[in-house]
């Protein structure tokens, strides 16, 4: 059996420890993909309208939405030659990856508290798990939006091709940051709830719901989101309008890729510290 023996010396070769988190992440493949598994044959298994929850809220979130713009409750500034429904289901959908990405560490490591201390396991199999379970529901969604794109009769054209590198940016910017924060997350249960609030608030200066505002505050706001940028080109992709932000996108990749790894490291070093504190 082998053994794992923590020490007290704080030198940590970043490289060394990314070399050491790949190997653990291959060995324990097979386990994330058995969790996962479990997981979401429980829960799909116990419910009544199975897959239909991986749409229910972004075809409820859109459907409020369709109906202030409809009544006129809101004014919304939506691009006039696509279709608002398709506009707002795609913008929807991209939150949802956005927001499943962002919550997978906290949430699949709080979900195995009760075995962390019991059980001596690669802690990245939880990680990789979450990203399974995404990666389940992430296919769902994309069914859904080819659906609306079919019934509305929407060419993607060539841009298509463009939008799996700006879903794949939108899911290491989210999962980056979330997993930067699933060390404190983990002690604190108040990141938790301020990841969920943030959250909420973010969805308003992001081209979700609406497109970008031509002035005033709320433009500004706009501005300064990265998210903006990500969510303009990736919904562009697939209505056959032109990609503005590519230069943005790809400079965005490569420094959230990069913020990942340094996540891994300090998920890997302070895990042993969290479980002795929430064991």
């Amino acid at each position: 059996m082998k053994t794992t023996v923590y020490t007290s010396d704080k030198k940590t070769h970043f490289f060394q420890e990314l070399k050491a988190i790949y190997r653990d992440t291959r060995s324990s493949s097979f386990l994330a993909y058995q969790m996962a598994k479990r997981d979401l044959q429980s829960q799909y298994r116990q419910s009544l309208l199975g897959f239909f929850w991986a749409f229910a809220p972004i075809i409820t979130n859109s459907a409020v939405w369709l109906f202030l713009n409809s009544s006129g409750t809101v004014n919304v500034n939506a691009e006039s030659s696509v279709p608002y429904v398709v506009f707002v289901i795609i913008g929807t959908t991209l939150w949802s990856i956005f927001t499943e990405a962002l919550l997978i560490p906290l949430t699949s490591v709080n979900g195995a508290k009760s075995i962390l201390s019991k059980i001596n396991f690669p802690k990245e199999a939880l990680l990789i798990s979450g990203l399974y379970k995404m990666l389940f529901n992430l296919i769902l969604k994309l069914i859904l939006i080819a659906g609306i794109l079919v019934i509305y009769g929407i060419n993607p054209g060539s841009g298509v091709l463009l939008f799996p590198l700006i879903l794949l940016v939108i899911t290491l910017f989210s999962f980056s940051i979330g997993l930067l924060l699933t060390p404190i997350g983990l002690i604190y249960t108040d990141i938790s709830k301020l990841l969920t609030t943030a959250v909420s608030f973010i969805m308003y200066i992001t081209p979700v719901v609406y497109a970008i505002p031509r002035q005033g505050l709320f433009k500004k706001l706009f501005a300064i989101n990265p998210l903006t940028y990500m969510f303009n080109d990736g919904r562009n992709s697939l209505i056959n309008l032109p990609q503005e932000y590519t230069g943005f996108i790809a400079i965005a990749g490569i420094i959230s890729f990069l913020v990942m790894l340094i996540s891994l490291v300090v998920f890997r070093k302070s895990m042993p510290i969290i479980i002795e504190k929430i064991g």
